[in-house]
C-alpha cells in the first residue's frame, strides 16, 4: 500500500469515527428531547386527572350531585360514583 493510499485510507478511518461520534451525540441530544417533552406531557395529563378528582371530591362535599360533577369533569357518572366511594372509604 502506498503512502498515498494509506492516508486516504486513514481519513476515511477518521471520517468515519468522527460520524460514529457525532451520530451519538445527536441521537442523544433528540433522546433527551423527546423525553423531556413526554415527561411534560405525562405531568400535564396527571395534573389534569388530580384536578377532576379534587373538582369531584370538593363538589360532592358543597352538595353538587353527580350527575352535574359528571358533566362538569367529562367523566362518567359510575367514575364519578368510584371516586366518591373511594374516598369515603
Amino acid at each position: 500500500m502506498t503512502i498515498y493510499e494509506m492516508a486516504i485510507q486513514e481519513g476515511i478511518e477518521r471520517g468515519r469515527k468522527k460520524g460514529i461520534e457525532e451520530g451519538i451525540e445527536k441521537g442523544i441530544e433528540k433522546g433527551i428531547e423527546k423525553g423531556i417533552e413526554k415527561g411534560i406531557e405525562k405531568g400535564r395529563k396527571e395534573g389534569i386527572e388530580k384536578n377532576k378528582l379534587d373538582i369531584i371530591l370538593k363538589g360532592y362535599k358543597k352538595g353538587i350531585s353527580i350527575n352535574d360533577l359528571a358533566d362538569i369533569t367529562g367523566l362518567s357518572v359510575v367514575k364519578v360514583k368510584e371516586i366518591i366511594e373511594s374516598d369515603l372509604k
